[in-house]
Formats: structure tokens, C-alpha cells, sequence
């Protein structure tokens, strides 16, 4: 649906090894991560909104998105990325991180061979 929202101005790069597959995150983790581009960012014609999804050297899940912050900033209270932590805490027993480096903001998601 994000995609036809917002037309050309949005893409996903998604690169994931066959190997890994079976690997798991807990179901929906993603989505929160997705909406929080959108509510957070600036997606226009100047703006194109790049998300990259892959997986690092750590056996993370990495959600990474360049940040082009909107003129006003969106009202919310972080309750998406709170609530995706306390999933990962209770269902695997691991933390997600959340890095932002200015321009580039991720997210990593520790993988599980179960849920």
C-alpha cells in the first residue's frame, strides 16, 4: 500500500540469503518500522525514500532508511519501537538496537532459529 501511496518515491531493497530463511523474527516486527519511515520522513520528489532490508555480519536483521526529517516533527511517543523491544525481550530473549547516525537511521532485529 506505501508503495502505490507514494509512487515513485519509495522503494525497498531487500537482500536476504536463501541460508537464512529459516531464521525468524517475531510476526509483524517489521511493520512498525515501516510506519515509523513514513510518519518520521519527508517522502516527496525531492525526498526519495530508500529502505534497504538485509542481513549483517551479526545475524541481525538491519532496517535502514536515510532520515529526511519532516518540517514538523510527527507527535508520537515511541510507543512502536517500545512495544517491538518488549516483544523481542519476552518471545527471544534479546534486545533490538536502534541506531541513528544523522542521515541514516537503523534498526537491528537479532534473529531466532524459533518463535
Amino acid at each position: 500500500m506505501m508503495e502505490v501511496r507514494f509512487a515513485n518515491k519509495l522503494e525497498y531493497h531487500i537482500e536476504i540469503d536463501k541460508n537464512v530463511l529459516s531464521q525468524k523474527v517475531p510476526v509483524l516486527s517489521i511493520l512498525p518500522l515501516l510506519d515509523n519511515v513514513v510518519v518520521h520522513n519527508m517522502i516527496d520528489s525531492k525526498h526519495k525514500m530508500i529502505i534497504d532490508i538485509f542481513i549483517n555480519k551479526n545475524n541481525e536483521l538491519v532496517i535502514s532508511n536515510p532520515v529526511y526529517p519532516k518540517l514538523s516533527p510527527a507527535e508520537t511517543n515511541g510507543t512502536g519501537l517500545n512495544n517491538l523491544e518488549s516483544r523481542f525481550l519476552l518471545l527471544m530473549g534479546q534486545q533490538i538496537r536502534v541506531e541513528s547516525k544523522g542521515s541514516v537511521f537503523n534498526v537491528y532485529l537479532p534473529l531466532g532459529q524459533s518463535i
